[in-house]
């Protein structure tokens, strides 16, 4: 079904390049909106999700504020996300030596053994919503987007896709 057909809309794009973006933007909310279907049934939201994920398949130590960078979320927002998963055990702060202003955070061992009964069907989730694509075209694809978010990043000047420090 068409963007267009699918918003309603009884008059056609008049500009190819915004219908693309509203479809990147439309398909990204509908893999959340499912994805979130499936972290509701291990008590996570996306953010959590997000956070172990990534801090399953890193090696090292990694700090709160890289985290938040590599998430692309404020340091607010990745506070309170942390602050919940240390809640549920899922993850852990510890502090670095001669600095008290700097944590690393660390998955738990239980924080893991969520990450790994998750994955499975998260990952089925994906292949079953990309089941027509080759394994070519998902490369095509990852490409024209790497090269959208270059583009974007050049165009902000800074070369990081940052949200606004909290003040």
């Amino acid at each position: 079904m068409s963007l267009q057909e699918e918003l309603g809309l009884q008059n056609p794009f008049i500009d190819i390049r915004h219908e693309a973006v509203l479809n990147i933007v439309r398909t990204s909310n509908l893999l959340s909106l499912r994805a979130a279907q499936i972290f509701r049934g291990f008590d996570l939201t996306e953010a959590q999700f997000n956070v172990l994920f990534s801090l399953h398949f890193t090696k090292g130590n990694v700090t709160q504020a890289e985290l938040g960078k590599r998430l692309v979320v404020t340091r607010a927002s990745i506070t309170s996300v942390l602050d919940k998963l240390e809640a549920k055990g899922l993850v852990r702060r510890a502090k670095v030596a001669g600095n008290r202003r700097i944590h690393h955070v660390i998955i738990t061992p239980e924080g893991t053994r969520v990450v790994q009964q998750l994955e499975p069907p998260y990952r089925m989730g994906i292949h079953l919503a990309l089941a027509g694509m080759e394994d070519e075209g998902c490369r095509h694809l990852i490409g024209e987007l790497e090269e959208i978010r270059e583009r974007l990043r050049q165009m902000m000047g800074n070369g990081e896709l940052d949200e606004p420090e909290d003040s």
